[in-house]
């Protein structure tokens, strides 16, 4: 049985963990952290060292901070089977980069996922150094799909989708939070409130995968004439919502671009 070993167990790790355990049993999981032994219900065999991880990895993961990678990479890169495909989560750090560390013939993948894989409703973008065998890419698209959607891009286009996919979740919650506060305000009881707002913009997002129709499209079939909808439409816009988006998003590629050199 193939063994997938984590080092980091971290937010990221563990909703791509319980993703594909909730999917699938064809799988050994093996994991490292340091504050792993007190997670009594972690779906995954508890080793006691990056190093021992990578010993036993078929597919490693890396999930610790880019700031801890250079040493964790030290303590692993003597003990990798030379045919084991390593899975990075980090952002920022380039392909080129690992291969420095690790070793130029090593099979590397650097992804960008996000957490909404704990419930199946993920985004992860993946690009491959050259010696990742098309089988290997394969498997490891698979195990990303277990926990939502998938796209393969050119390392180039990272920074600007990390903070598309894995960041403007933090602004999506924002937008529910408010949206629920307003209903609150009109007496809609808020554990309600939440949960039609999360389920007005999952539908929304929905909208927009699977009909392929502009967003536009989508938001004029919406409004009608002299309607409600049109109003606040038109409030959004005088407020800013469409720029606070675009500026906030923009703010992250840049901080994301300062992170990575």
């Amino acid at each position: 049985m193939t063994t997938i070993g984590w080092i980091g167990t971290g937010n990221m790790a563990s909703a791509i963990i319980r993703g594909i355990t909730q999917k699938t049993q064809d799988y050994t999981m093996a994991a490292y952290s340091p504050n792993l032994a007190g997670k009594t219900d972690f779906p995954a065999q508890k080793l006691t060292s990056a190093a021992a991880v990578a010993k036993v990895s078929d597919i490693l993961f890396l999930a610790v901070k880019p700031y801890k990678m250079a040493e964790v990479l030290e303590e692993i890169k003597d003990v990798l089977k030379p045919e084991t495909l390593v899975v990075s989560i980090a952002v920022s750090l380039t392909l080129d980069w690992y291969a420095e560390r690790l070793g130029q013939g090593v099979p590397i993948v650097r992804t960008l996922p996000n957490t909404c894989a704990a419930v199946g409703e993920g985004f992860t973008a993946l690009t491959f150094n050259a010696k990742v065998t098309e089988a290997q890419k394969q498997q490891v698209i698979s195990l990303f799909a277990m926990t939502g959607k998938t796209a393969v891009i050119e390392e180039a286009q990272m920074n600007a989708v990390s903070a598309l996919t894995g960041s403007t979740p933090a602004l999506i919650y924002m937008v529910i939070e408010a949206m629920a506060d307003a209903a609150v305000k009109h007496g809609i009881p808020r554990a309600q409130a939440y949960a039609m707002a999360a389920q007005a913009v999952k539908g929304a997002g929905a909208m927009v995968s699977e009909t392929g129709l502009h967003p536009g499209v989508l938001k004029d079939q919406v409004c009608s004439p002299s309607g409600s909808t049109i109003v606040g439409v038109e409030k959004a816009e005088a407020l800013g919502l469409r720029s606070a988006m675009l500026e906030a998003v923009d703010a992250i590629i840049a901080k994301t671009n300062q992170i990575s050199g």
